[in-house]
């Protein structure tokens, strides 16, 4: 496992679980502290780092680690929120379910709206499968070429929705995840360590703490390269011997598609109970904010250990019911994106 990916997972989902609660920095500044941008940098890296040697199911296995949870979490989120059972049974909403549930391009969020970054990490996966299946070897290079081919093609007006809607800004920090992965391999082994280290650091803090001072400096050039940076530093770190192993961090980074996927569940029943007894919300109280993040990050870790993991587990084990006898244990969690994502 790379940890300090793992960190910067947690790092991207407990972001997105602030920028949720709508609360503002400086008064005025609403941020996700870079949380999608990194995790989709984290997986255009780590499809490139985990089929370098094997690229065996790649699809299964990311279809596996991915899609099941995300229909469990989808499910939820419908039984828990939804007051009205015929609202059910629409044929609206069942068309609405069906394209939220197969990762189908649309101009609305899904059921489940984080799950438009999910569809765009979808599309990742099949184009780099398609890559894989042509050469393993160029295979993050023909993705990338694809990838930007499509770019290419909405800059100039042509290719209509499909490739309008494929070629979202978010899209692009694949292909700089890509190119971090290419430069990281090429140039760790010769970064002289003190150097790399002090660089490395201090970069991650300037990137971070610019979102504190942004509603004062609000036209920071670095604010666009942050997410690569964030992540290119963690990886030259970890190879200069600067690894974060704190085990509540990295459980953290564990359950990130977990908190990703549970705390909008969590923050849509949380702010019913709120609205309905006059109760401050996060976006108007430090206080209230700080708990509803804490209590977003205990769910998801929960959820992560008693939920995600046996359901990936008995997914990959082929076997709902008990272990094969002498089947070796599945491999840790893959360090990806679904999430935030992504991931895992």
């Amino acid at each position: 496992m790379l940890f300090n990916l793992q960190i910067l997972r947690g790092i991207a989902a407990v972001g997105v679980v602030f920028y949720h609660t709508g609360f503002l920095l400086g008064g005025d500044h609403h941020t996700e502290f870079f949380g999608v941008s990194t995790f989709f940098v984290i997986s255009g890296f780590i499809m490139c780092w985990i089929t370098r040697d094997d690229a065996d199911r790649f699809l299964r296995k990311r279809f596996e680690r991915i899609v099941p949870f995300y229909w469990a979490c989808t499910f939820a989120l419908i039984f828990l929120t939804f007051k009205l059972p015929l609202d059910l049974m629409s044929w609206q909403f069942v068309t609405y379910l069906a394209r939220s549930l197969l990762f189908l391009p649309s101009l609305d969020f899904p059921v489940l709206h984080v799950g438009w970054t999910l569809n765009f990490e979808i599309y990742f996966y099949l184009v780099f499968a398609v890559a894989l299946w042509i050469n393993q070897r160029f295979a993050p290079l023909i993705a990338a070429t694809f990838i930007y081919g499509v770019l290419l093609l909405d800059s100039v007006g042509i290719g209509g929705f499909l490739v309008h809607y494929y070629s979202h800004d978010y899209i692009r920090y694949f292909l700089y995840g890509i190119a971090v992965y290419y430069g990281w391999v090429a140039l760790s082994r010769f970064a002289p360590r003190w150097p790399t280290i002090i660089i490395g650091i201090t970069a991650i803090v300037i990137c971070y703490g610019s979102q504190f001072v942004k509603p004062w400096v609000p036209d920071l050039t670095l604010l666009a390269h942050a997410p690569i940076i964030i992540v290119t530093s963690a990886l030259f770190l970890e190879s200069s011997g600067v690894v974060v192993r704190w085990r509540p961090l990295v459980l953290i980074g564990d359950a990130s598609y977990a908190i990703y996927l549970t705390h909008l569940i969590f923050f849509t029943m949380a702010e019913s109970h709120a609205i309905r007894h006059g109760e401050t919300l996060p976006k108007n109280s430090v206080q209230v904010m700080l708990l509803w993040v804490a209590a977003s990050i205990a769910i998801g870790v929960c959820v992560h250990l008693y939920v995600e993991k046996p359901m990936l587990r008995r997914i990959r084990n082929g076997n709902w019911t008990t272990r094969r006898s002498g089947e070796s244990k599945v491999e840790h969690s893959e360090t990806t994106v679904a999430s935030a994502m992504t991931k895992g």
